[in-house]
């Protein structure tokens, strides 16, 4: 056909509804729910044989029309939207391509935003896909239409990444909301392929940048997806391109498989997360104020993402590194933690309560070390997004040997199980070596014991916990000169008194500190204990000392040789 003849075919076409929005599920990689649907246009002949994109979009390019099919394609969209907001089914979002010609249209903007309007379609419900193609051509003159979307609230996606030449630059050059991982990817799922998808989609999340892969045809590249954070998933294993009416079956038949726009802004927050980055939760919290200084810790994949609400603890998805952990600790699966918990009258529960509550409350990475069934652990939680009466909290889990960072723990674990559930603070001394070692703290300490010299742990833990009132006394507590000949002039083989503390708390509440000689062990040790005082005691504690000041002033022997 000529340009004219063509022209007027397509648009008989377009007249008699024989072009025609098709629309594929978008997966949520973590709940497998549909969090939204890319429109594709499909063209049918009169006797209803389809023909292929591959047939009919070049020669749309070729006779200038892929504007007009692109918009068509939109209305369609727009109405889909529409009716399954009417209907009470709403989506989140549906996604639709532009084309490289679209952008030579003056008028691009002004004309997306009328179809919109038409419908009353939000401009955050519609994801414009577009490819590297089209920078490369106009930069400038991309960048402004680019900018005036961004704006004007349009989620812009770039599709088949990795497909052109200049990827990276694309990404160093505009702020897109999604990445769209080639099909290509996934063809061979080789070695090399995994590590390279692995790679980009863990930049993407350094980025800031969400990621979907598209082509998923096994449950192996399925898994493989999950397992490396990608977001969200779109391919024949999941659902083919469809009619709307087919779409509107599925959601009749699941209607807990659509993703609600509440739970989308909840996802997409966790979504964030990097399963392949060395230090998840510090980066997680390093770019949600901004920091960009990144300092890894070795990376051993143990975390998982917990759903926590006043009745219970969720795990929604852990790494193989964290099952491993857990199953040091004695359970066999993560299913077998989750009984555990559900008694809430456990050690366990109440601790990981404790935990996650002082994450929501703080927002920082709050840390825990425990033990349990005779293996010592560190816990690590950072609050990522709440949605009603839940929240999800990112976990990291580390257990360690004897013979490896804690080689004395050990024997003190032997010794008593329910030890490090009970004080707030365990530190141990050794003046001979002039150390200090932290075993345990059951509030997101600084890590003292990492100073040049003991005397410097202690002034610094003094400075920074110990309330001002308090500190002169504190020290001469910890006076290692005296401590032997004190504790030896102690019936009880101890020394404790009571002090302010912050321990990283708002304003210093009472604690009593206790310091003991080990006495197995083959060099001089000192074991200081930390417990809280309890509600009700601090409240005669503080009439006591206001009433009773030189209470606290007696010779400091005569106050440690107490209770």
């Amino acid at each position: 056909m000529d340009r004219v003849e063509y022209t007027n075919y397509f648009h008989n076409a377009m007249d008699c509804g024989l072009i025609r929005a098709y629309f594929q599920p978008i997966i949520r990689s973590l709940t497998q729910q549909i969090m939204g649907v890319e429109s594709l246009a499909r063209w049918f002949k009169p006797d209803g044989r389809m023909l292929s994109p591959a047939d009919f979009i070049p020669d749309l390019e070729s006779y200038g029309l892929i504007f007009e099919l692109d918009m068509e394609i939109l209305r369609q969209a727009c109405i889909l939207y529409d009716d399954l907001r009417r209907r009470g089914t709403p989506i989140s979002c549906v996604s639709v391509n532009l084309s490289r010609q679209d952008f030579a249209q003056i008028d691009l903007f002004e004309k997306i935003c009328s179809v919109l309007e038409a419908y009353g379609v939000p401009h955050e419900a519609i994801q414009l896909e577009i490819t590297e193609s089209l920078m490369l051509e106009d930069a400038e003159s991309f960048e402004k239409t680019f900018r005036r979307f961004k704006d004007a609230g349009f989620s812009v996606w770039l599709d088949d990444f990795g497909s052109g030449y200049s990827s990276l630059n694309v990404l160093q050059n505009y702020s897109f909301d999604v990445i769209k991982f080639d099909m290509l990817f996934l063809r061979k799922l080789s070695v090399k392929g995994r590590d390279m998808l692995a790679s980009l989609i863990g930049m993407a999340k350094t980025l800031g940048i969400h990621t979907l892969t598209e082509g998923i045809e096994t449950i192996e590249q399925r898994q493989f997806l999950l397992d490396v954070g990608c977001e969200a998933q779109q391919g024949f294993y999941y659902a083919r391109p469809m009619p709307k009416e087919c779409l509107i079956d599925l959601i009749d038949q699941k209607p807990g498989m659509l993703e609600s726009n509440e739970d989308k802004r909840y996802w997409d927050e966790i979504g964030r997360v990097n399963f392949v980055n060395p230090n998840p939760l510090k980066e997680y919290a390093d770019r949600r104020v901004g920091r960009r200084d990144y300092r890894y810790n070795s990376f051993d994949g143990s975390i998982a993402l917990v759903e926590c609400s006043k009745e219970q603890i969720n795990y929604i998805y852990a790494t193989e590194g964290y099952r491993e952990r857990l199953r040091e600790l004695g359970f066999s699966s993560v299913g077998g933690l989750e009984n555990a918990l559900a008694n809430q009258q456990s050690q366990q529960f109440m601790m990981l309560q404790r935990l996650v509550l002082n994450a929501l409350q703080q927002g920082t990475v709050q840390t825990v070390e425990y033990a349990y069934k005779d293996v010592y652990y560190r816990l690590s939680a950072l609050y990522i997004a709440r949605r009603q009466g839940r929240a999800m909290i990112l976990m990291r889990l580390n257990t360690f040997e004897a013979d490896r960072e804690v080689e004395t723990a050990r024997e003190m674990l032997n010794s008593s199980s329910a030890l490090l559930s009970t004080y707030e603070l365990v530190v141990l001394f050794f003046p001979g070596r002039k150390k200090a070692k932290r075993i345990h703290t059951a509030n997101n300490l600084p890590e003292y014991d990492r100073e040049d010299s003991l005397q410097r742990s202690l002034q610094r833990f003094c400075e920074n916990q110990i309330d001002p009132v308090d500190q002169e006394r504190y020290m001469r507590f910890l006076d290692f000169d005296t401590l032997e000949e004190r504790i030896g002039c102690s019936s009880k083989l101890f020394i404790q008194s009571i002090f302010r503390m912050r321990l990283g708390k708002d304003r210093p509440r009472w604690y009593s500190a206790r310091v003991t000689q080990i006495k197995t062990l083959s060099e001089a040790a000192y074991m200081l204990t930390v417990q809280n005082v309890q509600d009700n005691m601090n409240y005669w504690i503080d009439i006591l000392i206001d009433e009773h000041p030189e209470m606290l002033n007696r010779p400091q022997a005569s106050v440690n040789a107490g209770s």
